[in-house]
């Protein structure tokens, strides 16, 4: 019985081991980007004030997880979109649920930050949801500038991600807004 045991096992484990892995293709193009994550600095300033801290940004089509911690490990804000209509925003010991991350930030930080649109900032895209002014860089397909709903974002240096060119700083300023992105790894799929 316990030899029997023993071969059934060893049996369930090798057909775990030989299971095929299903691989996302490497994109090719930036906006055939489906899912990332990035990790660096932001700095963001308001009209009453200005923090720093380091993020961890997931993202893919259906849901987002951002979360940015203070210097020092000195406080954290965890923003995520468990699904399509349901953002959860936790900060200190507080935690609040809705159906927009925008709205949520606007009710308990008062920013103005448009967070959907900063999906496709990051990766040197306009959103396609609303009207847009670019500007590319000289002999190059590289945005060097967006202007979107009152945003303005600058692209001021890209970095090599699996052979596509992505932004690794960038500020998004909306007076009295700015935020300063400093992306210091990205991974993509």
């Amino acid at each position: 019985m316990r030899i029997g045991f023993i071969i059934t096992t060893l049996i369930l484990i090798s057909g775990c081991s030989n299971t095929p892995k299903v691989s996302t293709p490497t994109p090719v193009t930036v906006d055939q980007i489906t899912q990332w994550e990035t990790v660096g600095r932001v700095g963001i300033r308001t009209e009453e004030d200005a923090l720093s801290g380091n993020f961890n940004w997931f993202h893919n089509n259906s849901k987002f997880d951002l979360s940015i911690i203070g210097p020092f490990g000195q406080g954290s804000t965890h923003l995520a979109q468990i699904s399509p209509g349901n953002v959860e925003l936790k900060y200190n010991d507080v935690e609040v649920n809705g159906t927009s991350a925008r709205t949520l930030l606007s009710e308990q930080f008062g920013w103005q930050f448009p967070v959907e649109q900063v999906s496709y900032w990051i990766k040197g895209l306009p959103s396609p949801n609303s009207p847009y002014e670019i500007q590319n860089g000289f002999n190059s397909d590289r945005a060097e500038e967006i202007i979107q709903d009152g945003w303005t974002v600058t692209y001021k240096e890209y970095t090599e991600v699996d052979g596509l060119e992505l932004p690794s700083k960038l500020q998004a300023s909306n007076p009295p807004y700015r935020v300063n992105l400093i992306i210091t790894q990205w991974t993509i799929k």
